[in-house]
């Protein structure tokens, strides 16, 4: 289990890809616990057929615009509840890969840190971190979707999704926590999400976290199969592998690091080395051997997530920088001037001049 001393290892999984792009996608067995739950509202399947633009949801992925399209007519038709409800509807299984992957755990934090470091393998809605402060521990979710109509409910159904998974694998409810969220609901709606999760929840909050008692990590998990636990974990490795297969290894853990740290300061090479479990020198030996620079990493995943929440998000260009983990606005501006040939302001208004 990882130590609750405020260096439990970041996720390894990759950062998601733009929610646009063609290669974003939600993985089926999820896209499934959608589909389900909005025919259960009383959605009529041939709507929903024509939401997605095919029959039905099959094997084959979805891509995470359609699947988000499907959220918002569920939405309209169930009321705004029904992004907690999607989340109660969860089990291990919805989590494809990765869902195999909790049920062999021997405990719950086990649990947690196959879910952060496999993320990518589910879902490109968003990317998950977890910190531990003194004998609290800290669930964040980077919503990746903040500028869709339903990214509130998308929100609210990955952490009632994330409680009711942990409740099912250990038997018994998580009580004495707070949710924060960064978007509104009204009175009625929160009571409810209040009263459902057992749970403190607070809105219009500049994060979307759970805050909970580090020594839930300790909770057992009944059925854990701790011998199967290893070939998972390296066929979960492999389809990850698979699915990244330019930045497998070092890079992409590297890059996982500093997205899981851009916000809370400076991004060091020694803090990035220590959430790896390796000296500062072996790092660097490590990436020499890549064949990439850890400034060079640094610069391109801050570029990349600029340009991601300028085109994708009507966030203030200054609440960008501080995301990125520039010192000040000006920093920002000149940094991404130096990519792009163009300030972030100009950059964005060329973006939504295209579409």
């Amino acid at each position: 289990m990882p130590p609750i001393d405020g260096s439990i290892p970041r996720p390894t999984s990759p950062g998601s890809a733009s929610p646009g792009s063609a290669s974003a996608r939600v993985v089926a067995p999820y896209a499934h616990t959608l589909w389900d739950a909005a025919r259960s509202t009383g959605l009529d399947e041939s709507a929903m057929a024509a939401v997605l633009g095919r029959t039905a949801i099959g094997e084959a992925d979805l891509p995470v615009a359609a699947y988000l399209d499907l959220l918002q007519a569920a939405c309209a038709q169930a009321g705004p509840l029904f992004g907690w409800q999607l989340g109660q509807q969860v089990k291990p299984t919805t989590y494809g890969v990765n869902g195999i992957l909790l049920l062999a755990c021997p405990t719950l934090g086990e649990a947690l840190q196959q879910v952060l470091r496999f993320e990518s393998l589910v879902h490109d809605l968003g990317r998950s971190s977890f910190t531990a402060q003194g004998e609290q521990v800290v669930y964040g979710w980077r919503n990746d979707c903040a500028a869709h109509p339903v990214a509130g409910a998308l929100a609210e159904s990955v952490f009632s999704g994330i409680l009711t998974c942990a409740q099912w694998l250990v038997g018994q409810p998580v009580g004495d926590f707070e949710i924060t969220f960064t978007h509104r609901t009204d009175d009625a709606t929160a009571a409810r999400i209040a009263e459902l999760s057992g749970a403190r929840v607070h809105w219009g909050a500049p994060e979307n976290r759970a805050v909970f008692p580090a020594s839930v990590l300790a909770w057992p998990i009944p059925q854990a199969n701790k011998a199967l636990l290893p070939l998972l974990q390296q066929h979960a490795d492999a389809l990850l592998q698979a699915r990244h297969p330019r930045e497998a290894g070092i890079v992409a853990q590297v890059r996982q690091c500093i997205s899981a740290r851009l916000g809370q300061g400076a991004v060091k090479l020694a803090d990035v080395a220590c959430d790896l479990c390796l000296s500062t020198r072996t790092l660097q030996r490590r990436l020499l051997e890549a064949g990439v620079a850890y400034q060079a990493l640094l610069d391109t995943t801050r570029h990349e997530l600029a340009r991601h929440y300028l085109a994708s998000s009507a966030m203030p260009v200054a609440e960008v920088g501080f995301l990125l983990g520039f010192q000040d606005t000006p920093a920002f501006h000149h940094a991404f001037k130096s990519w792009e040939g163009a300030g972030p302001g100009q950059y964005r208004a060329a973006v939504h001049a295209k579409t």
